[in-house]
């Protein structure tokens, strides 16, 4: 419960710091990215997991607070989850998610664009149903299952990183990575949280 509420409270602090500062802030951009998404799922007694190859796709808006300094809140569709294997069996989990985060940038001008480097918290929230396929002695077996019946809660948060170099046009090219620290586990003795990094292509209006 600490660390939602920690994570939840740095969100509500720059979404306020937005409000207030967009009255002295330069003009904003709005952006959109898309590319793929390497994710698996790590903790403690978890399965051994491999990464899955998903998509993300969303939208962004930089407030720029002084020279080169940006504040930069975005939604997006992530798909994580991640590949399984152990002795018996072996197959993959499917968990998609609607992501809120906001990083703090500085793009330094370099050559005819801009580097972009980025950390900051996000929040994510699963949609749909968690899909699952599984593979044993030859049988393919997929199942589409609540989150809740999976032994997984919806929430998600913790802290993303972001290099990036932009062109003076607008266009971008972006390395992601998301570290999650909310635990996903639906059983309290149990503890495994979301990793993943990213590959995206970006345009800025």
């Amino acid at each position: 419960m600490k660390l939602k509420q920690l994570l939840f409270g740095g969100l509500l602090f720059a979404t306020f710091s937005v409000a207030a500062l967009q009255a002295n802030a330069q003009a904003g951009r709005f952006g959109v990215f898309a590319g793929s998404n390497f994710a698996s799922i790590k903790g403690k007694d978890a399965t051994k997991t491999k990464l899955k190859t998903g998509f993300q796709a969303g939208v962004t808006y930089d407030i720029g607070l002084a020279d080169e300094f940006v504040l930069q809140p975005g939604v997006s569709y992530v798909q994580n989850g991640t590949k399984i294997k152990d002795d018996e069996a072996e197959g993959r989990r499917d968990l998609n998610y609607i992501q809120v985060p906001v990083t703090f940038q500085y793009q330094p001008a370099v050559g005819t664009g801009n580097l972009l480097l980025g950390v900051g918290p996000y929040v994510g929230f699963g949609v749909g149903k968690i899909k699952i396929k599984e593979y044993v002695e030859g049988d393919n077996n997929k199942a589409s299952m609540d989150w809740k019946d999976a032994g997984f809660k919806k929430f998600d948060a913790g802290g993303k990183l972001l290099v990036g170099y932009q062109l003076g046009m607008g266009l971008s090219f972006n390395l992601n990575a998301n570290l999650g620290l909310a635990n996903l586990s639906d059983d309290k003795d149990a503890k495994f949280h979301n990793t993943s990094f990213g590959v995206t292509v970006g345009y800025k209006f």
